[in-house]
C-alpha cells in the first residue's frame, strides 16, 4: 500500500491512477483525511433478458443497496408475496 502527500499524487496523477487501475493500493493523505484511489466495478443494472438466482439477487441487492443480509431478505420476501398475490389475481 501506497500513501502520498497531496503535492505526490496531483504531480503525478495519471501514473497513481494507473498504478490504482493495475491494484496497487495508493492512498492520497491531505492533513488529517485519506482516501483511497481504487476502480469501480462497471455494474449496472442486469439486462431485461437476464435471469438471476435469488442468491446473486440478493447479493447485487446488499452490495448496492448497502442492505443487511436480513434487510435484503425480507426485502425479497416481500417481492415473492407480492408476486403471489398478483398471480392469484389473476384469472384462469
Amino acid at each position: 500500500m501506497r500513501t502520498l502527500s497531496l503535492e505526490e499524487a496531483v504531480s503525478g496523477l495519471g501514473r497513481w491512477l494507473e498504478r490504482a487501475i493495475a491494484g496497487e493500493d495508493i492512498r492520497i493523505r491531505k492533513g488529517d483525511a485519506v482516501i483511497e484511489l481504487r476502480p469501480v466495478p462497471a455494474s449496472g443494472p442486469p439486462s431485461s433478458n437476464e435471469c438471476l438466482s435469488p442468491r446473486e439477487a440478493l447479493r447485487r441487492l446488499q452490495a448496492e443497496a448497502h442492505l443487511t443480509p436480513d434487510q435484503a431478505q425480507q426485502y425479497l420476501n416481500e417481492v415473492h408475496d407480492e408476486r403471489l398475490a398478483a398471480e392469484a389475481r389473476r384469472p384462469a
